[in-house]
């Protein structure tokens, strides 16, 4: 139920994330702040249960062993233009970055930095390929010292701001965003100190998912921005807060995780009061744009599928590899469907999700009973990201022109974990057509601030084993685009779909 679940919700939290498009295949990130996420963070949150830090009392005085740590840390956080993560997607003012700097550097003496292995360039190595700091993952300090580093962290940066901009930042509107930062414990606060300066947390920002929820429940008001949202769709004033207005209070607990669906049942009842509420409150025209931005909860209009006869199931037509168009509708919705891998090394089985991804499950089946896929290369490993690249039968690159089409985007918001397959696209919006990713380890999970690539299906374990031995086997490849890949190579010998009842 969790893969028809995030597809619910994925309906309805159009207002709530605005998620920057970019490629699997291609270097497309885009560092620049939100100048409203700027002003956010250049300003302390007016609704903070505590006060901003001041920063401004007398220099710290280090040794040189500490000073030299401490302009790494400065360094790493106020010149580092290039940093992506979720922590800074906005400028610390310097005062504050100076007093952090000082204070970290402070909490170990020249000796102790020595007997752990701590310098300013260790950490700022560190620092380079992580983006955060993660001390405590890094050198064996104490609970004490972990204490004393938290405490500097809460002291000199003004982390309920910075809360609030990268909150705004991900497309909440400010004042709610600062509503939100507001409502954050203390312990929350420290949370997310402890989570950027000792170790990485499995909560986003470190901040524990129960006390985000219940942040979130005091301060939004979904309908109003689903409402707004809508209109910035081109939606009608009339007919956006048609929509808004009409969600039962069962779908808003839903929305803010405050209620779960208990079975498929429910789901599929959400799902109708959805499509009547829709039927009822938009044009014919107004219901055609929302289906092309995924507004509707299956997005499968007749633009979605192409015509012409469905390859052989049997897999004994002949191999295909350009179309003139999307391929037919050729699953039948009420079967499942596994994609079978066969391949140099070992057999990986992946359920298809028809549900939740009919026109990307449908477009990789089909191209499979076309031999698309056959005697084709993993071409591209990526243990940082946690991926395994394939599906590209003329080059055996990311460069491959495809099989001449392109199909819409199912959805957005993805999170991504080991065992899943994904579509792979360039930075444009609707730029999937043949290429796939396999997500093997945790560290796809790196991938979920865009959460642009569609998941259309799930391996099972044993092929998750599989996977795992592939990425394994990577090797740098300096004639690699990407990267590098699998050594020795891996082929996909075919690819067949099996149909069950």
């Amino acid at each position: 139920m969790g893969a028809q679940m995030r597809k619910l919700k994925l309906v309805l939290l159009l207002a709530l994330v605005c998620l920057v498009a970019a490629a699997c295949s291609s270097d497309s990130d885009d560092s620049t702040p939100p100048a409203a996420a700027t002003e956010a963070a250049a300003q302390p949150t007016e609704a903070a249960a505590t006060p901003a830090p001041d920063p401004t009392e007398a220099p710290v005085v280090l040794t040189d062993g500490q000073r030299d740590l401490a302009d790494a840390l400065f360094t790493a956080i106020h010149e580092d233009d290039t940093m992506q993560d979720e922590y800074r997607p906005f400028t610390i003012p310097e005062d504050q970055v100076r007093c952090l700097a000082d204070g970290l550097a402070g909490v170990f003496s020249d000796d102790r930095l020595v007997e752990l292995g701590m310098s300013g360039s260790s950490v700022a190595a560190i620092y380079e390929v992580r983006g955060i700091f993660s001390l405590g993952d890094t050198y064996a300090i104490t609970e004490d010292e972990i204490s004393e580093v938290v405490d500097r962290a809460v002291e000199c940066i003004d982390l309920r701001s910075i809360l609030a901009a990268g909150i705004e930042a991900e497309g909440v509107p400010g004042e709610q965003a600062r509503c939100i930062a507001s409502e954050v414990t203390s312990e929350g606060i420290r949370a997310m100190a402890m989570s950027v300066f000792i170790a990485e947390s499995e909560h986003d920002l470190g901040i524990d998912p129960e006390e985000a929820q219940a942040a979130s429940q005091t301060c939004f008001d979904v309908r109003e921005m689903l409402y707004q949202t809508f209109v910035q769709e081109e939606l009608s004033e009339e007919s956006a807060r048609c929509v808004a207005d009409g969600l039962s209070d069962e779908i808003v607990a839903m929305i803010l995780g405050a209620q779960e669906p208990e079975s498929d049942e429910e789901i599929a009842e959400m799902f109708g009061q959805l499509s009547a509420l829709q039927n009822r409150c938009l044009t014919p025209e107004e219901l055609e744009l929302m289906g092309g931005s995924g507004f509707t909860p299956a997005p499968a209009s007749g633009e979605a599928y192409g015509s012409g006869p469905c390859p052989l199931a049997d897999g004994s037509g002949p191999t295909v590899l350009y179309f003139d168009g999307p391929q037919p509708l050729c699953l039948d919705p009420a079967k499942q469907y596994t994609a079978v891998f066969d391949t140099t090394a070992g057999e990986i089985r992946v359920d298809l999700d028809t549900f939740n991804t009919p026109i990307t499950a449908n477009n990789f089946a089909v191209l499979a009973r076309h031999h698309y896929y056959d005697d084709t290369l993993l071409f591209r490993t990526d243990p940082s990201i946690g991926i395994i690249q394939g599906g590209a039968p003329h080059t055996n690159s990311p460069s491959d022109p495809g099989p001449g089409y392109t199909i819409p985007d199912e959805g957005f918001g993805f999170t991504y974990e080991p065992g899943q397959i994904v579509m792979a696209r360039t930075a444009a919006p609707n730029s999937a057509s043949a290429q796939f990713f396999f997500a093997v380890n945790e560290n796809t999970a790196r991938l979920n601030g865009q959460g642009t690539y569609v998941v259309f299906g799930q391996m099972d374990d044993e092929s998750l084993t599989v996977a795992e031995v592939i990425l394994a086997s990577h090797v740098d490849q300096p004639d690699n685009p990407l990267g590098g890949g699998p050594e020795p190579p891996v082929l996909v010998n075919s690819v067949t779909i099996e149909e069950t009842g």
